[in-house]
């Protein structure tokens, strides 16, 4: 009798994980829309995205500092020289805030006026950090973040810098239905790791999960795809992440690269609409980190779609007032 049970059990198991990987391997099919409708949906994206740059606090054009303490017990954060997080502002306290603890949620102390972000005119005398909380310093906005990998970094935007206030949109090329293809993703059957160098030189760990097939612009193209997870369930909720460039790149579009996400399917046909593409954060301020495309991943034709090269910079977000 156990000998039964155990079995069965082996049996509903496989039968659990067999139904898991086909609906990880299926999906809804592309949705048929006509031009003005599908026009009309990515230029409301646009719009949507633009409105965030605009109004969020954490705009990504006024990004000054991203500071790591991955096994610091004790982050110090203020005007003095000996201040782990440096904030060179008269308005900010030789030591003005203390974050201690090694866990991803540490304790984080007041010692000067320190202000929720939501309402400027309550104070935080003290609370337990969690993933993106943010506060206010002075006129500066901080988050505090933990990346997937249990990094931990405190960054520091500036509403005023005039990247910020100068900001009034992206750069797009018009919507172009040709740009929304058709794909084939197949999947290599022992994804290797691999390392992809980012924009400050550092080895970005990924998989080289396998190759998306597609047509566009008359030739026949392939990308390697990159993955950070090799798990279903997370590599359908994450989606797969295009990293390229074409011949666009350094004239129209931002040199180094531009992204895409794609449907996180395990194998077969998805939808690749580079009417979606975008660039880099790096684009908007060099203290991001973005990965680049490896040699295999330069298309040898123009993609005249999606985001094109932000140049309208005031000035340079490393030369900023008061960091």
């Amino acid at each position: 009798m156990p000998n039964n049970r155990s079995h069965l059990a082996a049996a509903i198991l496989f039968l659990a994980m067999a139904l898991l990987l086909a609906a990880c391997q299926t999906s809804q099919p592309i949705v048929e829309e006509d031009e003005p409708a599908y026009i009309a949906r990515i230029e409301k994206h646009r719009a949507v995205r633009d409105n965030h740059y605009r109004t969020t606090p954490f705009s990504a054009f006024g990004l000054l500092d991203r500071h790591y303490f991955d096994n610091e017990e004790r982050l110090t954060i203020g005007n003095n020289s000996e201040a782990d997080l440096k904030i060179k502002d008269p308005a900010v306290d030789n030591i003005h805030a203390i974050i201690e603890g090694l866990t991803p949620a540490p304790q984080f102390t007041a010692v000067g006026e320190v202000l929720k972000i939501e309402n400027p005119e309550e104070k935080i005398p003290g609370l337990v950090l969690k993933n993106k909380t943010g506060f206010r310093i002075g006129r500066y906005h901080l988050r505090y973040n933990v990346s997937k990998s249990g990094r931990r970094n405190v960054e520091v935007y500036d509403p005023e810098h005039p990247n910020v206030k100068g900001f009034e949109s992206l750069d797009y090329f018009p919507v172009d239905p040709a740009y929304r293809v058709t794909g084939t993703i197949i999947p290599f059957d022992d994804p290797e790791e691999i390392e992809i160098l980012d924009s400050h030189g550092n080895a970005d760990p990924h998989y080289l999960y396998g190759e998306l097939r597609f047509t566009v612009n008359g030739p026949d193209q392939t990308l390697e795809l990159y993955t950070k997870t090799l798990d279903p369930e997370k590599l359908a909720k994450d989606r797969h992440m295009l990293i390229f460039q074409d011949l666009t790149s350094g004239k129209e579009t931002y040199p180094a690269a531009r992204y895409l996400y794609v449907e996180g399917k395990a194998r077969g046909e998805v939808e690749i609409d580079f009417n979606m593409a975008f660039n880099p954060s790096c684009n908007y301020s060099y203290v991001y980190t973005c990965p680049f495309p490896r040699p295999k991943n330069r298309l040898k034709v123009a993609i005249e779609a999606g985001e094109k090269y932000y140049k309208k910079h005031a000035v340079p977000v490393e030369q900023a007032a008061g960091m």
